[in-house]
């Protein structure tokens, strides 16, 4: 059974839909790269991977993600913690913990113009400690538009007269 679905994805934005339904808890983490690129984009890599220890405003290059909006619910005791991964080459991966969600409620900022774009270029990371579901809605930007490049017949050969 899958642990998100895809609730509403355009070029700007993509909606999803996370949940845990084991009582022990568990992770469910989603992938700017994967996840977030739409069949008609092109995931950018980043130039440069900022330092945000600093607390400075970041000008980020490549795709990237900022969460706009949060509803979530947990079992009584539980909670979800929403995180971005920083780095996944030690044992446990290096995270940088945002959000420590208890019973439920929603952050709504797309009204506001607030977005919580810290280390938006990382994939972030919904651990529950017990049965809960999260739905993220994420604002979209770095992402290039995929150009179709095959050539089915004459009509779509550029070099042809009369294509």
């Amino acid at each position: 059974m899958a642990l998100k679905h895809i609730i509403k994805h355009t070029e700007t934005e993509i909606v999803l839909k996370c949940y845990i339904t084991a009582t022990g808890g568990g992770n469910v983490d989603i992938s700017v790269q994967n996840d977030c690129t739409k069949s008609t984009q092109v995931y950018v890599t980043p130039d440069s991977i900022p330092d945000e220890t600093g607390g400075g405003f970041v000008n980020y290059t490549g795709s990237r993600v900022y969460i706009t909006g949060l509803w979530w619910g947990c079992k009584p005791g539980k909670q979800l913690d929403i995180t971005r991964i920083l780095d996944t080459t030690p044992n446990p991966d290096t995270v940088h913990g945002h959000y420590y969600l208890t019973a439920s409620g929603y952050y709504d900022w797309q009204t506001t113009g607030f977005y919580d774009r810290t280390y938006a270029n990382k994939d972030l990371r919904l651990t529950f400690d017990g049965e809960g579901h999260c739905i993220v809605r994420l604002r979209k930007e770095g992402w290039n538009p995929k150009v179709e490049t095959a050539v089915f017949g004459p009509y779509d050969d550029v070099t042809q007269v009369g294509s």
